[in-house]
This record gives C-alpha cells, structure tokens and sequence, in this order.
C-alpha cells in the first residue's frame, strides 16, 4: 500500500501539470509586453549657427521667458484701464415687502407693499486724478521692459549653452578621429613588431609591448566614441528636439583669427550692452516710482461717476432717472500706513543700488577673465599644434629606427604615448579657444549676435 501511495504521487503532479498548462500559455501574466520596435531615429544635421538659432525657437527656457514677457504686457493693459473711462450697461427688477413698523414709531405690525419697479440703463465711471493709479501704470510698463531684458538674458545664458554644448561635440569627434588613427598606427606598429619577430630580428617582448600599447589605444577609443554619443544628447536636449531625431554636427573644431579686445573697451561695452544691466536699471526705475506711488498718496484723488437709467414700477411708465457724481478724498490719517510704505520703498531703492554695484563686479570680472583666456588660448594653439608635429616626427623616427633594427620597440612605444599627448593637447588647446571666445561674447552680452546671425 506505501509503494502505491508513493508511486501515485508524482502522477497526480504531472496529471495537475497536464492539466493547467494550456491555461498558463493562453493566458500569460499581466504586466509581460511584447518588444515592439522602436522608431528610427532621424538625423538632423546642424551647423552651429543653426543650432543657436532653433535653440532660441524652442528651447523651453526660452519659451517660458517669452511667456512672462507677454503676461507683463498683459499686467500692463490691466493697470492701464484704471485710468481709462468705465461703462457697463445695468438692469434690474424687484418686488420687496417690509414691515411699516420698522421705519415708522408704531406698535401695530403691518405689512408695506408689495411694491415693485424695474430700472435699466448704462452706467460709466472715470478717474480724474489719482496719482497711485498712474504710478501704478508706470511701473507696469517698465515690468514690460524688464521683462523683456531677462527674456535677453535667458536667450543670452541658453545661446551661450547650446554653443558651448557644440563645441564639446566637436570635441569628442575630434577625440574620437584622432583615437582611430592611433589605433591604426598602434596595428600597423604591432603587425611590424610581429614580422620583425618571425624573421628573428625582433623580440618578443617587442610583439607584447606593440600588443599592450595596441589594446590601450582601443580602450581609448571606445571612451572617445561613447563620449560622441552622451555630449550629443545634452546637445538634442538644449535643442529641445523629439526623441526620434538627434542633432549631427557638421562644423569643426579649428582655429581661427579674433581682433585683439581691449579691456577697457570691451568692460564699457559689457555695461552698456549686457542685458543683466538693462534689467538692472528697469528694477531701479520700478522702484523710484514705487518711491513715488507711496509719497502721493497723500495727494487728493478726484473721481467721476454717473448713471441713466429708465425707472418705473412696470415698462409703461417709467421715466428717465440719472445721477452724475464727482467725488474728492483727501487722506487725512492713515495710521502711519503711508509713512511705513515710503520708507519700505527706500529701503528697496537701496538694496537695488547693492545689487548693481555686484554686477557691475561680476561683469567687469568676467570680461577681463575672458580677456586674458582668450589670449592665452591663442598661444596654447600655437605651441600645442609644434608639439603635434614633433610628436609626429618622434613617432616616425623611431618606427625608422625599430624596422632597421637599431634599437627596440620602447622608443616607438614612448613616441606613441607622446603623440597621443600631443593630439590630446592640441584638441583642448582648440576647445579652450574656441569656449574663451563664447565666455568672452558672454561676458559681452554678444552671444546671439556673434553665432545667430
């Protein structure tokens, strides 16, 4: 009976098993999706000047900026028709019913209508002087214009990253170039190594050392072509493009003669042109009409106000009913209320004035750091495009000398290390010129001038 049981076991599992199969192949889990096939992604090719000029398109920072530029306009419409005539066109109909006692000296309650009447007709309103209104007006415009100037500075910061983003594009491409022509060098080298090893001429730690310095030169190539890929989305997300497309660069890393920028100069230039200061003087001039707002509230206020209307008790006898009224307040106390708002605008006039005083430091140190950048970058390019080329000169010179079997492999080896420096040095020498000449148009206040159009 034991031996039956146990033998029965494991049928009733492959019997449930059987059982249940079908079901699990016909229904499959929730939550497990088919691969579908991802859309091809599209390329876009881009010089930098057209990158510059779709990142001012579509850019969301951009965007957003230009949509507060307009909601300002719109806050400026709004304080500008307080100051405009009002009308408004009004009916009404009632029926009421009160008790009499309550507006005559009786003690009997007694009812007071019903009584009913209708009136309709136009209605208007003007303000005939009230300084605050006007003031308020005022600042509204000038909010317009600076918003308009931080629109600039954002457009200003966002031109300044997509140039800079292209540029370290550039950068791995030009890294990427250079690491295939070394490995290239690095297997022609190897194979060199192994044929002078196979006539007996060579060594074999010469065939190894070609081999290591081979495999080094293939890591740093594949570091150069991911590099390709991850600076080119920071790029596609500045330019805001779908995730199907993806920007190509078609510029290229090079140099390229600049007018020499005098520093007094190009700081005078900053402060008048950088859009920072733009925004810097509307923010003072908000204030000192704040300033003022505050002081004449104290001024009288004159108002005109008005109606006529058609009123009766039914539409077939009603008459014409009209009202025209001037109305003057003049403040006598206001519980100090006036006096704290000026001296709260002082102190505003006042943080303003600091705020200005830190950027005019940060531009004038800006312009002069930028200054001096780029002119060391234009010597770095000269000494690093030298070392290049002796670079080159090593590299051929000792390959010369290991073929005709007058030394080892260890000067090939050095001089490729040596010009794999050198290609390094003269890429950075490039990008830092390149990225002084965009600090400098920053610093400037030049950025969508010099590359967007």
């Amino acid at each position: 009976m034991g031996i039956t049981t146990n033998k029965s076991v494991p049928v009733r599992i492959v019997a449930a098993i059987s059982f249940f199969l079908p079901f699990v192949v016909i229904f499959p889990e929730k939550g497990l999706t088919q691969p579908s096939s991802a859309p091809p992604i599209q390329s876009v090719q881009l010089t930098l000047k057209e990158a510059v000029q779709l990142a001012l398109k579509q850019n969301p920072q951009v965007v957003a900026f230009r949509l507060l530029s307009l909601e300002s306009d719109r806050q400026r419409q709004i304080s500008r028709s307080a100051l405009l005539p009002q009308a408004s066109l009004t009916s009404t109909g009632a029926v009421s019913q009160y008790n009499l006692a309550s507006v005559e000296r009786t003690t009997t309650r007694d009812t007071a209508g019903p009584y009913q009447f209708i009136q309709a007709g136009p209605a208007f309103s003007q303000k005939l002087l009230s300084l605050p209104l006007f003031r308020n007006y005022q600042v509204s415009r000038e909010g317009v214009r600076e918003a308009g100037a931080q629109e600039t500075v954002t457009r200003e910061d966002v031109a300044a990253s997509v140039v800079t983003q292209y540029i370290l594009v550039l950068r791995a491409f030009a890294t990427y170039d250079a690491a295939k022509v070394r490995v290239a060098l690095a297997e022609r080298l190897y194979e060199q190594a192994s044929s002078l090893q196979k006539t007996g001429i060579g060594l074999n730690i010469d065939t190894v050392r070609a081999q290591v310095e081979l495999q080094n030169e293939r890591q740093n190539l594949i570091d150069a072509e991911t590099s390709t890929h991850t600076t080119n989305y920071v790029l596609a997300e500045l330019l805001n493009l779908p995730r199907d497309k993806e920007p190509v660069v078609t510029d290229k890393l090079k140099f390229f003669d600049l007018p020499d920028f005098e520093k007094t100069a190009a700081i005078n230039t900053a402060l008048a042109s950088r859009p920072e200061m733009q925004a810097q003087a509307s923010q003072e001039r908000i204030a000192n009409l704040e300033r003022r707002s505050a002081s004449e509230e104290r001024v009288p206020q004159i108002g005109f106000s008005g109606f006529w209307l058609y009123q009766g008790s039914r539409f077939d006898n009603g008459v014409p009913a009209y009202r025209y009224q001037i109305d003057l307040i003049v403040p006598l106390f206001t519980s100090g209320r006036i006096h704290a708002e000026i001296a709260l605008a002082d102190l505003e006039q006042k943080r303003i004035e600091e705020n200005r005083q830190l950027l005019e430091a940060r531009i004038v140190r800006e312009v002069k750091s930028a200054t001096d950048e780029l002119d060391a970058a234009r010597k770095n390019v000269e000494v690093a495009n030298l070392g290049l080329q002796l670079a080159n000169d090593e590299v051929a010179q000792a390959d010369r000398r290991f073929a005709a079997g007058v030394t080892t492999n260890v000067e090939v080896v050095t001089a490729q290390d040596a010009l794999a420096r050198a290609n390094s040095n003269q890429i950075d020498a490039l990008y830092r010129f390149n990225q002084s000449r965009v600090n400098l148009a920053r610093a400037m206040g030049e950025v969508q001038n010099t590359y967007a159009k």
